[in-house]
């Protein structure tokens, strides 16, 4: 397990810790995520992550595009690591654009508490989805969704959406013309805070242009 920084609830940094452990203990630390979208297209993309990587039971949710943990001493701009691993896209920082930190804190499993900031950005990419490689093992595909279907799942407006997936299998890669449902996003995302409705709705924005003040 890699090491990674830990903060107390001010984001002031006070040590190092294991990233197992730090869960186990609940101590706050710090994370990458951002959601990618086609702007001219006006579709976003959606990551599946493959079974097993968690300590608690966790479906086959369709997740945020890119996420994962900042390693002990990584700056801000070396989060792009995450889409690098991910995607296994040649970004820059630059190509990102921030909307945000969110600090939340939930308990998924006795043995995994999560207490994150979290650095959100969107990730404009002018790319179709046969064109992402998603090489990380983690990775076993992706949803691509019309910006407006998935408002219109998140929001609760509808309970099924047409969705093109790129899946992984031992032959490489397949493209499908399929559907996702409203049961199939994180929870804890639509729920609270409503994440992904965020997320869409300033995705949806920085479509139609606009780029200052655009948080999640």
């Amino acid at each position: 397990m890699p090491l990674i920084d830990i903060f107390n609830d001010r984001y002031e940094h006070i040590g190092i810790e294991d990233k197992k452990k730090a869960h186990h203990a609940g101590h706050w630390h710090r994370t990458f995520s951002a959601l990618a979208l086609h702007p001219e297209h006006q579709r976003v993309y959606l990551q599946k992550k493959a079974p097993g990587r968690y300590s608690f039971d966790r479906p086959d949710y369709a997740d945020i595009t890119v996420g994962g943990h900042y390693h002990a001493g990584e700056t801000i701009p070396e989060g792009i690591r995450e889409v690098h691993e991910e995607l296994g896209l040649p970004i820059t920082h630059a190509d990102l654009h921030p909307i945000g930190l969110r600090q939340t804190a939930v308990t998924l499993a006795p043995d995994y508490i999560e207490r994150e900031f979290q650095h959100w950005h969107l990730l404009p990419l002018d790319v179709d989805l046969e064109a992402i490689p998603f090489a990380d093992a983690e990775v076993t595909g992706l949803v691509e969704l019309d910006l407006s279907d998935a408002i219109r799942l998140a929001d609760g407006g509808t309970s099924t959406v047409p969705a093109r997936y790129a899946t992984r299998t031992d032959h490489g890669v397949t493209y499908t013309e399929s559907t996702l449902t409203r049961s199939e996003l994180v929870p804890n995302y639509l729920a609270l805070d409503q994440l992904y409705l965020r997320l869409f709705l300033a995705a949806q924005r920085y479509c139609a242009g606009q780029r200052r003040h655009l948080f999640w």
